[in-house]
């Protein structure tokens, strides 16, 4: 069986406030390439269809006239969709009996009956003579339906246990694809992630917990592609088609997979090139404020790619007044698009680190960015908490 492996679009994101609409469809076309190409069984998506919750109509009307494209390459192929943490479940399966017109099984959460008893067919998608697919949407441990009847101590692990048998009982020596989205416990590429929200903030589930019934676990989640570390060949996350934040300094693309019973899986990743390039300077560690714009005046860089300036701080130094304006007259004149100037704290004790005050009059004169960077720094805020603050600030004008 071959099939199409892709997670964790994002569709709706913005970085920095600047709209992705025109890299949403580049990606779509890419995939829509690939797709032709390779005619495969099944195309398969881990989760986080959506940025978030409740996409705009924009968003919303953008997924369905791009699947529809994507499905027109391949009418035989069959796709699943399942919901990621990002995901409204209810939102995404709004439409899933006109999608199933189109072999397109979308699913939004684990199945059960009335009584919250597990009904593992409505996870399970059977392609003929090709294989099975098993599709477990995102779902907090405590939520997972029961199996037998009675809620054991880990709802969740017994839940994989009971679908990895009713999985194995219908295979009948056809390849065997588990997908879902979780975060998996091991040595995780965490690029781009904030790692408390990974590690601490869900729980982690063991590959050999998902159940031994499986010739390939295709995950999404993890922003990073990657095979799972310490356990042979058949869990992989195959990262974002794009990427989300500047963080991700990795290939971004589709895995291409071929899954045999019995056998390790085949992957080949489908490089995307992106449509605008993320480019952090100032490398790893900072450069002073003037040195990092002098960077910018020499840069050699297509238009319209996303800057972000990693500025080397001092002990007690803040953001100067009009560092991000004169960062984004600098972008401007390059055609290039500044994104925000990145705090890097000299390495010092918490004994040696003095955090100055502001004046009344200091703080009239910084820019919403600029309040937003010193925040940042002294909070230590993740990019996606800064871009949640920020948004608050534009809505009550502040």
């Amino acid at each position: 069986m071959k099939i199409i492996h892709t997670s964790d679009w994002h569709l709706g994101d913005r970085l920095f406030n600047y709209d992705r609409t025109d890299e949403e469809e580049h990606f779509f076309g890419q995939l829509a390439a690939v797709v032709a190409k390779e005619q495969p069984d099944a195309l398969v998506v881990s989760g986080d269809v959506f940025d978030m919750g409740a996409p705009g109509n924009d968003v919303a009307k953008r997924f369905t006239d791009r699947l529809l494209d994507v499905l027109e390459q391949c009418p035989a192929m069959e796709t699943v969709v399942i919901a990621g943490n990002h995901d409204s479940y209810s939102r995404l399966v709004v439409d899933e009996s006109l999608w199933s017109r189109f072999h397109v099984h979308v699913l939004g959460r684990p199945a059960e009956d009335g009584d919250g008893g597990a009904i593992f067919a409505g996870n399970v998608v059977e392609i003929p003579g090709k294989g099975v697919i098993a599709a477990v949407p995102f779902c907090h441990s405590r939520n997972f339906p029961t199996v037998d009847g009675a809620p054991g101590e880990d709802r969740e692990k017994e839940y994989f246990a009971g679908l990895a048998r009713y999985v194995a009982e219908r295979s009948e020596g056809l390849p065997a694809v588990l997908m879902a989205h979780l975060a998996v416990k091991g040595e995780l590429d965490l690029r781009g992630h904030d790692k408390m929200l990974v590690i601490g903030g869900e729980e982690c589930v063991g590959v050999a917990e998902l159940g031994p019934s499986y010739d390939c676990v295709a995950l999404g989640h993890i922003h990073c592609p990657q095979w799972i570390k310490g356990e042979k060949k058949v869990a992989r996350y195959c990262g974002t088609p794009r990427a989300i934040n500047f963080d991700e300094t990795c290939d971004h693309g589709v895995d291409v997979v071929t899954v045999e019973a019995g056998a390790a899986p085949e992957v080949r990743t489908e490089v995307f090139e992106p449509l605008h390039a993320l480019v952090t300077l100032g490398g790893k560690d900072g450069i002073p404020f003037d040195e990092a714009l002098k960077q910018v005046a020499e840069a050699t860089l297509p238009a319209d790619t996303y800057i972000r300036l990693n500025v080397r701080l001092g002990v007690g130094e803040l953001p100067g007044p009009g560092w991000t304006e004169r960062a984004r007259k600098a972008c401007c004149a390059k055609g290039l698009r500044f994104c925000v100037n990145n705090p890097i704290r000299t390495e010092t004790s918490e004994k040696q680190e003095t955090k100055r005050m502001l004046t009344m009059e200091e703080l009239k004169e910084l820019s919403n960015d600029e309040v937003l960077q010193i925040l940042s720094t002294r909070q230590r805020l993740s990019q996606r908490q800064c871009e949640l603050v920020k948004s608050l600030m534009e809505e009550k004008a502040i």
